[in-house]
């Protein structure tokens, strides 16, 4: 990202589209089989074919289709059976007219055979094979290259790679990709009265409940994160931090980003130098989430309160953490939904509303959750509604454009 000045109270979108600025991380070679959760670097070729030659979908027999096109349980086709051929074998007999080989499922297609009756339409008595139905020429045959040809591109660049992509991959002989590098964050929470999680939450103490939320978001994004607790003050804040910056890709603190007296977040953040990109965004909640850099560093200052804290991470810090890692377009996963109850907005604000998704037959609804306390909303939520800052109420039954998917 470009040197810029600093932006202050931008709308969503304009958030939206400094976040998208973000450079991707460079690029690493990895085992294609430890490469869930990361994002491509280049297109992928498959090595080899698959499978590598014609081969059996089922137990059954080689056979040629032509010599049991007229079988039938009440009139089976005998065939003689000359040998049997298992999966990872080799077969070096041919198939001749009113012959049959006894083949498993993987097994490769012996020459002259064109198709494979499964063995439920077979009876057998000593080398006598009886069809009791039909098996036309491709019968159960999975033919070379059919899943995967050499050569062929099979996974674009960008790609998110899922355990069904790994399958893929082994499949094709791709041993190592090139993947784009993972960042490496660190979640920092602030405050006096923040009390470590698992331990006891003494009289005036605070969970630190947004760490435990971002540790465990992150987790679910595939990254591992490191963490502390720092308590209020400047000059520990500075010190704390100082150090931590270059050894990480992204920061994520959370609180000490209002105007308080105990608020020095961002006080610390320009006595460490670190370069702006925007100061607050026209969203709620959410409102006092910033971004900033510092070298290579990306730093979101997120706010203190757990709706507030959770919604800033969910629209800009996780989509920049993904934008890091090598996502093109981090900011496409809205769906549309219609909505069971009217909801209100804030004229020139992006209003966000925790929400759960569900169907009415064939059309997908969503729910605000409007009627239970803020955590419970954060923990049944699997979704986040948006009205945008044109929009001031937006009627029940109406269909909502911006449902953005939590989970």
């Amino acid at each position: 990202m470009k040197n810029r000045a600093v932006e202050r109270l931008v709308g969503l979108k304009r958030a939206r589209l400094l976040v998208q600025q973000l450079d991707s991380l460079g690029v690493e070679r990895i085992p294609a089989a430890k490469a869930a959760g990361r994002f491509t670097a280049g297109d992928i070729q498959a090595r080899c074919s698959c499978p590598t030659l014609d081969a059996s979908l089922k137990d059954g027999f080689a056979v040629r289709g032509r010599d049991i096109s007229s079988a039938c349980r009440e009139r089976p086709v005998v065939l003689t059976l000359v040998g049997s051929v298992a999966a990872g074998g080799h077969c070096d007999i041919t198939v001749k007219t009113g012959q049959a080989v006894r083949i498993m499922t993987g097994a490769p297609i012996p020459a002259g055979a064109d198709a494979v009756l499964a063995s439920e339409f077979a009876d057998t008595s000593g080398n006598q094979v009886f069809a009791l139905a039909d098996a036309r020429p491709g019968r159960n045959i999975l033919a070379c290259g059919s899943d995967v040809t050499a050569g062929r591109n099979i996974i674009d660049r960008g790609t998110r790679m899922f355990p069904g992509h790994l399958g893929l991959l082994a499949a094709a002989g791709v041993a190592e990709i090139s993947v784009f590098r993972q960042p490496k964050v660190l979640i920092i929470a602030t405050g006096s009265e923040l009390a470590v999680p698992g331990e006891p939450i003494g009289p005036g103490q605070v969970a630190a409940s947004n760490l435990v939320t971002l540790m465990a978001e992150v987790e679910a994004m595939g990254i591992h994160s490191e963490h502390l607790i720092i308590r209020d003050d400047l000059h520990l804040l500075q010190k704390k931090i100082a150090p931590l910056i270059e050894k990480y890709d992204v920061i994520l603190t959370c609180g000490g980003v209002l105007d308080g007296d105990k608020d020095f977040t961002m006080q610390a953040m320009d006595n460490l130098d670190v370069e702006p990109v925007f100061h607050r965004v026209r969203v709620g909640p959410g409102k006092g989430v910033c971004l900033g850099m510092k070298d290579t560093t990306c730093i979101f200052n997120l706010p203190g309160g757990p709706p507030s804290n959770h919604v800033a991470f969910l629209l800009l810090a996780k989509p920049g953490i993904h934008r890091l890692g090598g996502l093109a377009d981090p900011f496409t996963e809205y769906v549309s939904a219609r909505l069971d109850r009217t909801l209100t907005g804030q004229p020139g604000w992006t209003q966000v509303f925790y929400g759960r998704l569900g169907n009415d037959g064939d059309l997908r609804t969503v729910s605000p959750l409007t009627k239970v306390g803020r955590l419970q909303r954060m923990a049944e939520a699997d979704c986040l509604i948006e009205l945008s800052e044109d929009q001031t109420c937006t009627e029940a039954g109406t269909i909502a454009r911006k449902v953005w998917k939590t989970r």
